[in-house]
């Protein structure tokens, strides 16, 4: 580890940096590497390096594996490759080295032994297993609450309401009073009134009629009457 360390102090070779970062420890994840984080370097004038990703594993199957992923995933996304590998021998401590950025991958004793971030403690730490676990749990409460408003019934908007003019006091008092003083008159058809008439009439004919009959029986009377006198008169002569 004799090389120079690399200039990279520039806005844009900064955000170079923390990709190449990022991106390598986005392969370590998807491998299930342990303790996942990031060294700036770059304000430490004894470094070999502008940043420092770690991460270890419990075996040395998994660190191979995790070494692997790295190399292809960092040349699918930014085409780069390491300039030097070592340790793959016996997989205890493997070093990928991408200039600006050293990948170390240790067994998890040996990381706990060497403790590098010990040795580099004034460097500014990034945990992504500890972002990774944040983002997910942001996602599954978004998506929870998602869930919750697809199953709650949508309410209804309440029908406005007709707004009904009232009556002034006054109106309605004296409207009250013709109600009650107006007397309700029954309704009279004219079968009702036609039917009684014609009986009236028809008795008042009856009586007319028995009337003339004893009129007529009266003048009967006279005239026999007078028929007996006349006749009492000649025989009297």
């Amino acid at each position: 580890m004799t090389k120079k360390k690399p200039t990279s102090s520039s806005p844009s070779g900064a955000a170079a940096v923390e990709l190449l970062c990022s991106t390598i420890a986005e392969a370590m994840l998807d491998k299930k590497a342990q303790r996942v984080l990031s060294l700036d370097l770059s304000q430490i004038e004894s470094a070999i390096a502008t940043a420092f990703v770690l991460c270890n594993a419990d075996s040395t199957t998994q660190i191979e594996a995790i070494a692997d992923n790295v190399e292809e995933h960092v040349r699918k996304v930014l085409g780069e490759k390491p300039v030097r590998r070592e340790g793959f021998g016996n997989s205890i401590w493997i070093i990928l080295d991408y200039v600006d950025v050293m990948v170390h991958i240790f067994q998890t004793e040996a990381r706990n032994f060497y403790r590098l971030e010990a040795l580099w403690a004034d460097a500014k730490q990034r945990s992504y297993d500890e972002e990774r676990q944040a983002s997910a749990k942001k996602e599954e409460k978004t998506s929870s609450k998602a869930l919750a408003t697809e199953k709650t019934p949508t309410k209804k908007a309440a029908a406005p309401k007709v707004a009904v003019a009232k009556k002034p006091k006054a109106a309605a008092a004296k409207a009250s009073t013709a109600k009650k003083a107006t007397p309700v008159t029954p309704k009279i058809t004219s079968a009702k009134i036609t039917k009684p008439a014609a009986k009236k009439t028809e008795s008042a004919v009856k009586k007319t009629a028995s009337a003339a009959k004893k009129t007529e029986s009266a003048a009967k009377k006279t005239a026999s009457a007078a028929k007996k006198a006349v006749a009492a008169k000649i025989n009297k002569s």
